[in-house]
């Protein structure tokens, strides 16, 4: 388990990565725009806090004692699912390698791709169908893992099946970017967007930015302190098993 002031910590630093953003969208909206452009350090950090919480569920997956010394032998599968997931969305972002080595588009994909890129979010005829866009697969995304199922793995039934399927749980001092980051988008897209300021590159993107570093946070708290993410669990590791079996 976290000491006290990391604790804090893990609870006021995505609360000030949120502030940040909101401020500067308030403040000086025309300036944040154009970090948000394709192929900035906006959409790069976006990928690279996917990559990380990749990393960190396949550690998890690796390390974490629960998942393995007298377990199901289902256990690791849904850490495993967190990280392909993790490492999909990653891919998505820099299209599957493509901007950094760039590679051309295969033919079959460029004719339906709506930017010519290596990636799924901008093929035609998910952009045209507003059941499978980006947009609400994303924030189904941040409404369930940051929200819906926090909520019922509080619940004695939602414990005990989510004890069952050893199902990650994301902690809630990480809510606050998975659930501000829907809130941030549906507020500068939907509700309030501001003239003239393309919300695809700015609102939309910082969302993406926002529910990323909470997808990196999640995967390595499942490493360092699974208690807190596996519902009901030993929060020992595969290290620390083994430790305490050689005392």
């Amino acid at each position: 388990m976290p000491s006290r002031a990391v604790k804090l910590g893990l609870y006021i630093v995505p609360i000030l990565i949120l502030a940040i953003f909101v401020i500067w969208m308030q403040a000086a909206p025309y300036s944040l725009a154009p970090q948000t452009h394709e192929d900035g350090w906006i959409e790069n950090l976006t990928a690279m806090g996917y990559g990380i919480g990749a990393l960190g569920f396949a550690l998890a997956a690796w390390r974490v004692a629960l998942l393995h010394k007298g377990a199901r032998a289902w256990a690791p599968a849904m850490t495993i699912c967190w990280a392909l997931i993790a490492f999909f969305c990653a891919g998505e972002e820099i299209s599957l390698g493509q901007q950094i080595n760039g590679p051309a588009t295969p033919e079959i994909i460029a004719e339906d791709s709506t930017q010519d890129e290596i990636n799924i979010h901008n093929l035609a005829f998910i952009e045209e169908n507003s059941d499978l866009s980006e947009y609400r697969m994303l924030s189904i995304y941040m409404l369930l893992g940051g929200l819906g199922i926090p909520l019922i793995a509080r619940t004695k039934p939602g414990k005990s099946l989510i004890g069952w399927t050893y199902f990650p749980v994301l902690p809630w001092c990480y809510s606050a970017l998975w659930v501000g980051a829907y809130f941030y988008g549906k507020y500068y897209y939907v509700w309030a967007p501001i003239p003239n300021l393309d919300p695809g590159n700015a609102a939309t993107e910082i969302r993406e930015l926002l529910v990323a570093a909470g997808t990196g946070f999640f995967g390595w708290h499942a490493l360092l302190w699974p208690a807190e993410v596996y519902i009901g669990k030993s929060p020992a590791t595969r290290g620390a098993a083994n430790t305490q079996a050689a005392e």
